[in-house]
C-alpha cells in the first residue's frame, strides 16, 4: 500500500463461471468489496436453485446435476424435491452485496446457465436494491452472440460505468442497467411486499460482555450489554449453536445485565438480547459466543491420504472431542520445513491440490481449541502414483484378447497385467510390461472361457492402485461375446476441466458395407468418426475415425484450449449418412449416429 496507488475503500473482484461464483461469495461476505462483477456464474451464483429445478429435467445446471467438487455435500441433501427446503436462495446471496455495487451478466446462448433463472434472481435483486433507494448500484445483462467468458463489445461500456462510478467517484455515468431477453410472470416468484424504510429510535441493543469469542471463562458468568431508553423489559438466551435452536439458558430482566451458573467446561456457547418497549419486540442482537475454560486438545489420530488422479489430496483424520479446529501441513521434508501446503478447517477432513506426481510428502495435523493449540500428530506419507483407468477388452478373431487402457502416470517403469479365469477366485499375475505403453495382448486363452482382468502400474518397489476390472468371455463363433447393440456412452465426468472419457460399442457386421481393416487379413469392418462440434454446428475436434472391428472403446478428449461452454459429440458408423439419427438393431451393422451433450468448464 506504501508504493502501489490501491484505495483499500474501493476494492472490487470479479471473476466468470466458477469464477463468477466465487467472485460473488467474496462480494457478499467481505465488506471491503465496492463492486462485484459476476460474470456468466451459473448454478450456485447468480440464479436460484429453485428456479432452475422447475426447467425441462436435464437442460440446466440445476442443484442435483452440479458438480460435488465446488459444494460441501450438505448441499445435496436439498437436490430435488427438496430444493424448496433450502434456507436461502440466491437473490438473498447477490443482496448481501448491498449497499455495495454489483453488476451480473449471463449468456443465454449456453441453455445449462440456467439464464432465465438469472433473470429471476436480478429481477428480485432489483427490487432489494429499489427499496433501500440504491437502484443505481444494481446492474444486469443477459446477452448473448457471443463465446462463454468473453465480453461483448455492448457490454464493455457498461463495465466501464461501473468501475468509473464505484471505483473512480465519476457520478455522472449511468449504471441503471436492467438488459434481458425475457418476459417472466414474476408473482410466483417475488411473492413479497417491499418494506417502507425510515429512521426511528432502535430497538436493537448492543453486546458489551463476554467479548465475541472470548475464552477460558469460568462456569458463573455475569452478561452485560447497553440499555436502551424507553426499554421495558430485556429477553437473554444462551445456546450451544450460532442458530439458537438448542437453548440452555433463558431470562428476562428489567436491568442490563444477568447472571448464568452452571456452565459446562470446554463448552462453546452463544448468546443473543431481545428488547421490548411499548410499542412491541425489537430484533434480537447481534450473536456473540465464548469458551468456558479448557484443557489442550491431545494429538489427533491420522486416517489415510486418499490421491485420486487430478492432482487432489484429501487428507482425513480422527475427531478431538475439545478441538474447535485443526491446522494441516504437508511438507517435501520430514522437518516440515519449508512447508509445501497447509489449511485450518473445523472438519476432520481437509483436500490439497498440486502436489507432483513420484515425489514423497510428508504430513501432519494439530487440534487447537480456544486453550491454545495441541501436540502435532504423529507424521504421515504419502507419494502420488497415478493408477491406469479406462481399461477396455477386444477380442480378434484368433481369440486373443487386446487389453488397452488409459497411461495416467509420467513416472512409472511399467505395469503389471494380473488375470482370473472363472471359477478361480482371485487373481494371478499374468505378465509385466517396461515401458509406458497401454496396450497387452493375451494370446493363452480358451474358448468358452471367461477371463477378467486388472492393471496396475509400478516404479522399483513402489506400486499404483489397480485399473478398473474389466471381463470377457471367449466363444468359438466369431461375434460371441461381443456387444449385441450400438451405444454411445456419457462421458465422465460431465461437467469436466479439462479432460473426459466417452465410450461406445460396436456390433458385428453382419450387413451393410464391409471394409477391410489395415491389417490386410479381411476382417469385417466398420468406418467409425466421432467429432466433436460446438453449439453453431461447427467441428472443434476429431476424436475417432477411422476402421473399427466390433469391441467396446473408450476414448478421451482434452478439451484444454477450447473455451468453456456446451458441446455436442457425434458418433457415426457404417453407412450412416449426415441427416440420420438412430439406433440400428442389434447386429444390424447397417448404420448408427447418435449425438450427446457435454460441458466444459473453465
Amino acid at each position: 500500500q506504501g508504493v502501489l496507488p490501491i484505495n483499500l475503500s474501493r476494492l472490487a473482484v470479479t471473476g466468470c463461471s466458477y469464477a463468477g461464483k466465487m467472485a460473488l461469495y467474496a462480494g457478499a461476505f467481505d465488506e471491503r468489496i465496492a463492486l462485484t462483477i459476476s460474470q456468466e456464474s451459473g448454478g450456485g451464483g447468480a440464479t436460484s436453485w429453485r428456479y432452475s429445478q422447475t426447467e425441462p429435467a436435464g437442460t440446466v445446471e440445476t442443484l442435483g446435476a452440479t458438480s460435488h467438487q465446488w459444494f460441501r455435500e450438505e448441499m445435496f441433501q436439498f437436490a430435488g424435491a427438496n430444493v424448496s427446503k433450502l434456507p436461502e436462495d440466491h437473490h438473498e446471496l447477490m443482496a448481501m452485496c448491498a449497499p455495495r455495487a454489483l453488476y451480473a451478466t449471463a449468456n443465454p446462448d449456453y441453455t445449462w446457465l440456467s439464464n432465465p433463472s438469472c433473470h429471476v434472481c436480478s429481477r428480485a435483486v432489483q427490487q432489494v436494491y429499489n427499496t433501500l433507494g440504491i437502484a443505481e448500484r444494481f446492474g444486469f445483462s443477459v446477452v448473448g452472440g457471443h463465446s462463454h467468458c468473453s465480453v461483448p463489445g455492448n457490454q464493455i461500456p457498461e463495465v466501464e460505468a461501473f468501475v468509473e462510478k464505484f471505483l473512480l467517484g465519476n457520478n455522472s455515468v449511468n449504471t441503471n442497467i436492467a438488459t434481458t431477453p425475457y418476459t417472466i410472470d414474476l408473482t410466483p416468484w417475488i411473492t413479497w411486499t417491499n418494506p417502507t424504510l425510515a429512521n426511528d429510535t432502535t430497538l436493537f441493543t448492543s453486546l458489551v460482555y463476554p467479548v465475541d469469542r472470548q475464552s477460558a471463562l469460568d462456569t458463573a458468568i455475569t452478561f452485560r450489554w447497553n440499555k436502551i431508553e424507553g426499554v421495558q423489559r430485556y429477553f437473554i438466551q444462551l445456546s450451544t449453536d450460532p442458530a439458537s435452536h438448542n437453548i440452555v439458558k433463558s431470562d428476562s430482566t428489567t436491568d442490563t445485565l444477568a447472571t448464568f451458573i452452571g456452565l459446562l467446561d470446554s463448552t462453546r456457547y452463544h448468546w443473543r438480547v431481545q428488547v421490548r418497549n411499548a410499542t412491541g419486540l425489537g430484533p434480537w442482537s447481534n450473536v456473540w459466543s465464548f469458551f468456558t475454560t479448557a484443557s489442550l486438545p491431545t494429538k489427533p489420530q491420522l486416517v489415510s491420504a486418499a490421491l485420486n488422479q487430478t492432482g487432489f489430496v484429501t487428507f482425513l483424520w480422527r475427531k478431538e472431542p475439545v478441538a474447535d479446529q485443526y491446522l494441516l501441513q504437508t511438507s517435501i521434508a520430514l522437518s516440515f520445513s519449508p512447508i509445501f501446503r497447509s489449511a485450518s478447517t473445523s472438519d476432520t477432513g481437509k483436500t490439497l491440490s498440486f502436489f507432483r506426481e513420484g515425489l514423497p510428502y510428508y504430513w501432519r495435523v494439530q487440534a487447537e481449541n480456544a486453550a491454545g493449540p495441541g501436540p502435532w500428530s504423529d507424521v504421515g506419507s504419502f507419494t502420488l502414483f497415478y493408477a491406469p483407468t479406462d481399461l477396455v477388452l477386444q477380442r480378434s478373431v484368433s481369440n486373443e484378447i487386446t487389453l488397452t487402457w488409459s497411461d495416467n502416470s509420467t513416472v512409472e517403469e511399467g505395469y503389471v497385467i494380473e488375470r482370473k479365469q472363472s471359477p478361480q477366485p482371485s487373481f494371478v499375475v499374468l505378465d509385466t510390461l517396461h515401458g509406458s505403453g497401454n496396450t497387452y495382448v493375451d494370446s493363452t486363452v480358451e474358448v468358452h472361457q471367461a477371463y477378467t482382468y486388472r492393471v496396475k502400474a509400478f516404479r522399483g518397489s513402489m506400486e499404483s492402485g489397480y485399473s478398473n476390472e474389466a471381463s470377457l468371455t471367449v466363444g468359438v463363433n466369431e461375434g460371441e461375446g461381443l456387444p449385441k447393440e450400438y451405444s454411445l456412452g456419457q462421458n465422465y465426468p460431465n461437467p469436466f476441466n479439462p479432460s473426459t472419457t466417452i465410450r461406445y460399442a460396436l456390433t458385428p457386421l453382419r450387413g451393410g458395407t464391409p471394409v477391410t481393416s489395415p491389417s490386410g487379413r479381411g476382417e469385417k469392418g466398420v468406418r467409425v468418426s466421432l467429432k466433436i462440434y460446438d453449439l453453431l454446428g461447427r467441428e472443434v475436434a476429431t476424436l475417432v475415425n477411422e476402421v473399427k472391428q466390433p469391441g467396446e472403446y473408450t476414448v478421451q478428449w482434452d478439451a484444454q484450449g477450447v473455451s468453456g461452454g456446451v458441446y455436442f459429440y457425434r458418433l457415426r458408423s457404417g453407412d450412416a449418412s449426415a441427416s440420420s439419427e438412430h439406433s440400428p438393431s442389434a447386429g444390424s451393422g447397417q448404420s448408427f449416429v447418435q449425438t450427446k451433450r457435454l460441458v466444459v468448464v473453465k
